[in-house]
C-alpha cells in the first residue's frame, strides 16, 4: 500500500473523523490509488484525489465545509480563485475531490509539499542538482540504458516538473526523460511512484545509495521520493 496522502485531504479527513467521534484515521481511511495531477499549458494545475472513508465515521457536510474553509483562507492572502474547488463528490464512502490551482507554486504551498515547474535551467538556479539516474523516453517508450543527469541538463530550455511521489502526472508535452523512480505510462503521462523497478536497482548513484543493513535517514528517504520529469517545450 502506498503512503497516505500528507497534504490537504489527509488533514481534513482527520478533522472530520475526529469531529464525528473517531480518533484513528488509519482505521477508516484506505487510499484507493495515487493522486492524479495535470499541468496545463498556462501552468495551472488540476489535482484529482480519490479515497475511501468508512461509512460509519465520515460526515460529508463537515468534510465539504472544511475543504471550502481551507481554500478560502488560502485565497484571502493569495488572491480570489487562486484555488478553486471544482468537484467534491461522495458516494457510499467514496470521495472524489478535484481542485484547480493557479500555479505549481500554489499547489506546493497549499499542500505543504515539493512541486516545482519551470525550465531545467530555472530548476538549477533553485538548487536542484539533477544528480540521479534517468530513463530516456521517446514516444512514450523508455529507450536503452539509463543516462546520467549530465545528459539531461544539456536541454536547459526544456520543461521540468519536480515533485514528491506517489502521484500520476499529466504534462503538456512529450516526456523526454524521467528519473529512474518513475514509470512512463504514455508520451505525456508518468506514474511517479518514487520507487525503482527491480531491474533498475543498479542505477542508483553513490550519492543516493542506501546500502543493505543501513536504515535510511529522513533526508535519504525524502530524496529518494523526489521524481524528475523532463518534457519537450510546450507547443
Amino acid at each position: 500500500m502506498r503512503e497516505k496522502k500528507t497534504g490537504l485531504l489527509a488533514l481534513l479527513l482527520f478533522g472530520a473523523l475526529t469531529l464525528t467521534g473517531c480518533g484513528l484515521l488509519g482505521d477508516s481511511w484506505q487510499p484507493q490509488e495515487p493522486d492524479a495531477v495535470s499541468i496545463a499549458e498556462d501552468g495551472s494545475v488540476t489535482e484529482t484525489v480519490k479515497d475511501t472513508l468508512d461509512a460509519d465515521y465520515y460526515n460529508v457536510t463537515e468534510l465539504e465545509t472544511m475543504i471550502q474553509s481551507e481554500v478560502a483562507k488560502y485565497n484571502e492572502s493569495h488572491g480570489e480563485d487562486t484555488i478553486q474547488v471544482d468537484k467534491l463528490e461522495t458516494e457510499e464512502g467514496n470521495v472524489r475531490l478535484v481542485l484547480k490551482y493557479a500555479s505549481a507554486k500554489d499547489y506546493a504551498e497549499f499542500n505543504n509539499t515539493e512541486f516545482f515547474y519551470g525550465t531545467v535551467i530555472s530548476a538549477q538556479l533553485e538548487g536542484y542538482l539533477f544528480d540521479v539516474p534517468y530513463k530516456k523516453v521517446e514516444n512514450g517508450t523508455v529507450q536503452g540504458n539509463a543516462v546520467e543527469g549530465s545528459e539531461v541538463i544539456r536541454g536547459m530550455d526544456k520543461q521540468v516538473l519536480i515533485l514528491k511521489a506517489p502521484m500520476e502526472v499529466h504534462v503538456p508535452g512529450d516526456v523526454l526523460y524521467t528519473s529512474a523512480n518513475a514509470e512512463v505510462l504514455a508520451s505525456d503521462v508518468v506514474n511517479a511512484t518514487g520507487e525503482q523497478a527491480e531491474e533498475d536497482a543498479g542505477l542508483v548513484l553513490p550519492s543516493n545509495a542506501v546500502y543493505k543493513g543501513e536504515e535510511a535517514s529522513f533526508t535519504e528517504r525524502s530524496d529518494a521520493s523526489r521524481v524528475y520529469i523532463i518534457f519537450d517545450d510546450i507547443k
